[in-house]
């Protein structure tokens, strides 16, 4: 955790000021109540993030220590031994965030969220978010710090395509146009996430992409100083992918 607060900082110097950990007391209390030991990685969270996350925020999502006891204190439904809930939506549709550890332990896990209404009932109500926790961090990271310092911004959506089970998915080979575009207009890849959300920096622009990783959906943002350059790049990302 400490390589996402160092990242951070590099954009918000006053950032690890911020911020407070929860106690290694609250944590074991965790582990009692879930009955298992916390993913290395989520544990860390909470010691450096787990009271206040300062200005990393997912919009009007909580992930503090204090709900997560509170939904396995005195919670009707919990999840199945495999997950681990770790925050909830506080406004419509109040998706549940949790972490799928499986059975053995590990050091991350895949982030999904439930449906609030039936959320452990069958594995159709869940669907997968992100590979690990530490991608979505550095994701949510990338967007508050990053891109919201630039003044022009533009989301992009793929042009899905049409599997043979009639599911529509991203095109085969997007990942890896974006990032020779983005090499061949000077950006480097930040090292910090997976293939599915890599990060791109170029000092007066950034760029982000975000894809299930159960191969659904996909999100993409672009950001920049310049307007000239800004509308430039989009031109560039438009013709040369399947964003939109």
């Amino acid at each position: 955790m400490r390589d996402l607060i160092e990242f951070i900082r590099q954009y918000d110097p006053e950032f690890p000021s911020k911020v407070r950990g929860a106690s290694i007391e609250e944590t074991a209390r965790l582990e009692q109540l879930v009955g298992r030991d916390l993913p290395a990685h989520y544990k860390e969270f909470l010691l450096h993030l787990g009271k206040n996350m300062g200005d990393l925020q997912m919009p009007e999502t909580d992930f503090h220590i204090g709900r997560v006891l509170k939904f396995y204190e005195v919670g009707k439904r919990k999840p199945p031994a495999r997950y681990i809930f770790i925050g909830a939506q506080l406004e419509d549709p109040y998706d549940r965030y949790l972490l799928d550890c499986g059975d053995s332990a590990r050091q991350d896990c895949p982030v999904v969220r439930a449906d609030p209404q039936e959320p452990f009932k069958t594995t159709d109500n869940l669907w997968v978010s992100f590979p690990s926790l530490k991608d979505m961090l550095f994701v949510l990271a990338f967007s508050v710090k990053r891109m919201e310092s630039l003044p022009h911004r533009r989301q992009f959506t793929p042009s899905l395509e049409e599997g043979e089970d009639g599911l529509s998915r991203v095109p085969p080979g997007l990942m890896d146009s974006l990032g020779k575009i983005m090499a061949m207009q000077g950006f480097e890849r930040q090292p910090y996430t997976s293939e599915l959300n890599p990060l791109f920096e170029r000092g007066d622009a950034a760029f982000y992409a975000s894809r299930n990783p159960e191969g659904g959906g996909m999100t993409a943002e672009l950001a920049a100083q310049d307007e000239r350059e800004f509308k430039r790049l989009i031109e560039v990302i438009r013709d040369n992918t399947a964003l939109l």
